[in-house]
């Protein structure tokens, strides 16, 4: 490496060096590819609790994956 190139490295390292800056913000919101926008909440970890009456084995689109694997 030339020593004309050598600022321009150390320049490339400074944010790798200094980390992620903190934010105050409790969401983040995010472009979509077809130009609308999504808001992530930012938190603990805690999700709200819904009241939606699932199966906790889950949704498949009413296929079993087991039933699938078993045939064969």
């Amino acid at each position: 490496m030339s020593a004309a190139a050598l600022p321009y490295a150390i320049t490339a390292l400074v944010p790798v060096l200094i980390g992620p800056l903190p934010v105050d913000s409790q969401s983040m919101v995010v472009p979509l590819c077809n130009g609308g926008t999504i808001t992530i909440p930012l938190g603990d970890g805690e999700a709200p609790m819904d009241n939606r009456q699932c199966h906790p084995s889950g949704c498949h689109a009413g296929s079993s994956r087991e039933k699938a694997k078993r045939t064969i």
